[in-house]
């Protein structure tokens, strides 16, 4: 609970930095989208960065994948990003408030990350 807690805190805080949208979360995935794709690009480079110099739960980082590797940049959760641009459909959600966006362009975007 506490690692999801500075993974999304990393997330929020590169997203407003780089002048992003939160389209949605499902569980730890967010849905995010930038009037650019140098912006999406330049968002993932500083979320990466970010989360492996977050202070991480001393109960995450006693696992073998979470911990500091000598050899490798990592440390804490990892994280991939599927980043894809083109035309979307954009709708109001009338619950919410908020935009959603559709298409193949957010489709395929997912399976990339995937």
């Amino acid at each position: 609970k506490e690692s999801l807690k500075v993974h999304d805190h990393v997330m929020r805080e590169c997203l407003h930095n780089q002048g992003g949208y939160e389209v949605k979360t499902i569980g730890d995935a967010f849905m995010v989208a930038f009037a650019s794709a140098v912006d999406a690009v330049d968002f993932s480079l500083n979320v990466q960065e970010k989360l492996v110099q977050s202070k991480w739960p001393q109960e995450l980082l006693c696992l073998d994948h979470c911990a500091w590797q000598e050899d490798g940049p990592w440390c804490g959760l990892r994280v991939r990003i599927g980043i894809h641009c083109g035309e979307v459909e954009v709708q109001l959600n009338t619950l919410t408030g908020r935009y959603d966006y559709f298409g193949n362009t957010v489709n395929k975007a997912a399976r990339m990350e995937g």
